[in-house]
C-alpha cells in the first residue's frame, strides 16, 4: 500500500509581514518553554473553560505566518528563551535547583517575595513578551479565544514587532511574577482576568481593578495591562514594568498556593 501523501501546506497572507507566501508551523509560545515533564511523553495542556487534554506538542498555528515571518519570530525566540534561562526566571533555567532560594527576597513567612532583574536587556524581553501577545491575539486557534484586543492594537503590535520598536511604555505594559519553588510542569493557555492593585496614593488596604491577559509558561507568569494607562502611571511604577529602566523588580510566589497548583488539581482528577 502506497503511504499517503503529505498536503503542502497552503500559500496565504503572512499576518506578520503582510507578504503572500507559502505558510509554515509557527508555535504561539515557543516550544521551547512548553516542554513535556519527561522527554518523548505527552503533557498536560489547561484552558479554564475546557478540561485538561494531552498533547505531543504545545500549540501551533499552520495558518498564521510564512518563512519570513518566522525567522522574525524565532529570532525573538531565541534571544528570550536564552534570557530567561540564564536569569533563572523559568524553571528551564535552574538545573537541579528546587527553589529560587537566594535569588529573591521572600517576604516573611508569606508564599511572596521579590527579586530585582539587572542583567538583562529590558526592551527587549519586553519585545520578545509583545512577540507573544500579537500572537496569541492573531491567532484563530480558539485556546486563545480570552486574548482579544482592538484592531488598532493589534496594527500596532504587529508593526512593532516587525520593526523592533518596544513601543510606548503605556502601552500594554508588562509584569512578571515567578513561581518561587518548582511545581508540576503543565501548559496553561492565556487567559483574561481581572487583577486587584493596591492604590498607592491612598489607603494600602484600598484596590482597584485592573484588567490583564495572564500568559503561564514554565514557571513563569506575565501580566499584560489592558488599562490605558497614561505615561506619569506607568512611570510611578515602572520598577515592575518591564523595559522601562535599567533594572525590574519580579514579584515572585510558592507554587503550593498558587493558581498553578490549583489547576494541577484538575490534572490529578483527570488522571484518577
Amino acid at each position: 500500500m502506497n503511504a499517503k501523501k503529505r498536503q503542502p501546506k497552503p500559500d496565504g497572507l503572512c499576518r506578520l509581514t503582510g507578504h503572500t507566501g507559502r505558510f509554515v508551523k509557527s508555535h504561539i509560545i515557543p516550544q521551547a518553554l512548553t516542554r513535556p515533564a519527561q522527554k518523548n511523553l505527552p503533557f498536560w495542556q489547561l484552558h479554564p473553560d475546557r478540561p485538561p487534554v494531552r498533547r505531543w506538542s504545545s500549540w501551533y498555528d499552520s495558518a498564521l505566518v510564512t518563512q519570513t515571518g518566522e525567522d522574525i519570530l524565532t529570532a525573538y525566540d531565541t534571544w528570550g528563551v536564552d534570557a530567561l534561562r540564564r536569569e533563572k526566571l523559568v524553571w528551564g533555567g535552574w538545573g537541579t535547583q528546587q527553589s529560587l532560594g537566594s535569588l529573591h527576597h521572600a517576604i516573611g513567612d508569606s508564599p511572596w517575595g521579590v527579586r530585582k532583574i539587572e542583567s538583562i536587556d529590558g526592551g527587549k524581553l519586553r519585545l520578545f513578551l509583545l512577540s507573544l501577545l500579537w500572537r496569541a491575539a492573531a491567532t484563530d486557534l480558539p485556546e486563545f479565544s480570552a486574548i482579544r484586543i482592538p484592531e488598532e492594537d493589534l496594527e500596532t503590535l504587529r508593526t512593532l514587532v516587525c520593526s523592533g520598536d518596544p513601543g510606548s511604555p503605556n502601552f500594554y505594559p508588562v509584569q512578571l511574577t515567578q513561581l518561587s519553588t518548582i511545581g508540576r510542569i503543565h501548559n496553561h493557555a492565556p487567559i483574561a482576568r481581572i487583577k486587584s492593585i493596591p492604590i498607592l496614593d491612598t489607603d494600602p488596604l484600598q484596590h482597584e481593578p485592573a484588567p490583564i491577559f495572564r500568559f503561564y509558561f514554565d514557571g513563569l507568569i506575565v501580566h499584560f495591562d489592558r488599562r490605558k494607562l497614561s505615561l506619569t502611571e506607568v512611570a510611578e511604577a515602572s520598577n515592575f514594568f518591564v523595559g522601562h529602566q535599567d533594572t525590574f523588580l519580579v514579584t515572585t510566589q510558592t507554587y503550593d498556593g498558587s493558581l498553578q497548583s490549583l489547576q494541577s488539581i484538575n490534572i490529578q482528577v483527570q488522571e484518577f
